[in-house]
């Protein structure tokens, strides 16, 4: 009976110390119960290679957050501000046309699409328009600009006919190398550096915002000028150019901005536990790793709460 009493109080205390034990960590993955993950989503991009940035990384991110009915195409064309997209909307068939179909990987491209009849191929749910951060037509709110962001947002709303999608307008980067702004805008210039920069682009969203009827702001922009204040900037301020983001941690940290003000309240997920990386390595590529990911995410979240004003990290 001593050893019966013996071996049952033993076999207590081994129950006690197995729950007070650290729990074995399980891998982290989609949530399958989410139903959310199976509505459809439909999102049109209008915007130049600022643009091109900040959606490179979001069929990765997507992927990995089980989001698996996303519809996007991006209309692409180098350099072109809102007043190009807005006079050649019928006659420019010169875009290249990026999409990502539902459950891919990766953009593919078709060249030559026409933003008239793309933009009426389907109902978007969510259009995004960007202007050229890098023009002096994006440093000084006036009625030229404001008639050129109403105009292209009209055109795509009279393409729809009853369907009302949303818009949200994309407030893209400073330069870190002023050398690379176009000679006819140079003698626009009032700043010296990018913080210069930042503050008439950031003045001039703030317009946008304040004039024309957007849903909601994706401020990329913030997002790179947040990460430059921390520890993985560098010397070139996280670009690949002086003026394109960085191809793989600062255009990470701008889709991430767009997933968190799109698809995060739309879809009910968390890019916390995101495994997406990217192991590129190059001259103009920092990769995206376990370790450096969560501050481009934290960069994003101030971004989405503050989109003018920079978070020291």
């Amino acid at each position: 009976m001593k050893n019966l009493h013996f071996f049952a109080v033993l076999t207590v205390v081994m129950m006690l110390f197995a729950g007070c034990g650290e729990k074995v960590p399980q891998p982290s993955g989609p949530d399958t119960s989410n139903e959310l993950l199976n509505e459809e989503l439909s999102i049109l991009f209008i915007g130049n290679s600022f643009t091109l940035d900040a959606a490179s990384h979001l069929p990765g991110l997507l992927s990995a957050a089980g989001i698996k009915k996303v519809h996007m195409i991006h209309m692409y064309y180098g350099g072109r501000p809102v007043s190009q997209y807005n006079k050649g909307w019928e006659t420019f068939s010169d875009y290249t046309l990026y999409e990502c179909l539902p459950g891919a990987t990766a953009w593919t491209q078709t060249p030559n699409a026409n933003l008239a009849e793309v933009a009426k191929r389907k109902k978007w749910d969510i259009v995004t328009i960007q202007e050229h951060s890098g023009d002096a037509a994006a440093w000084t709110w006036n009625t030229t600009a404001q008639n050129n962001i109403q105009g292209l947002m009209d055109k795509v709303k009279a393409a729809q006919g009853d369907n009302v999608p949303k818009f949200y307008y994309i407030l893209s980067q400073a330069y870190s190398d002023m050398s690379k702004i176009g000679n006819a805008s140079k003698p626009s210039i009032t700043w010296t550096d990018h913080t210069g920069m930042w503050g008439v682009v950031s003045a001039f969203g703030r317009k946008v915002m304040e004039n024309i009827p957007f849903d909601g702001i994706i401020s990329t922009g913030v997002m790179l000028e947040n990460l430059r204040t921390s520890e993985i900037n560098n010397s070139m301020y996280l670009t690949r150019d002086g003026f394109h983001m960085d191809s793989g941690i600062a255009c990470y940290g701008a889709s991430c901005t767009v997933f968190e003000t799109i698809f995060v309240p739309k879809y009910k997920v968390s890019l916390s536990n995101n495994t997406y990386t990217y192991d590129v390595s190059n001259a103009s590529t920092t990769p995206v790793t376990t370790a450096n990911a969560p501050v481009a995410r934290q960069a994003a979240k101030y971004a989405v709460m503050s989109p003018y004003v920079v978070k020291q990290m």
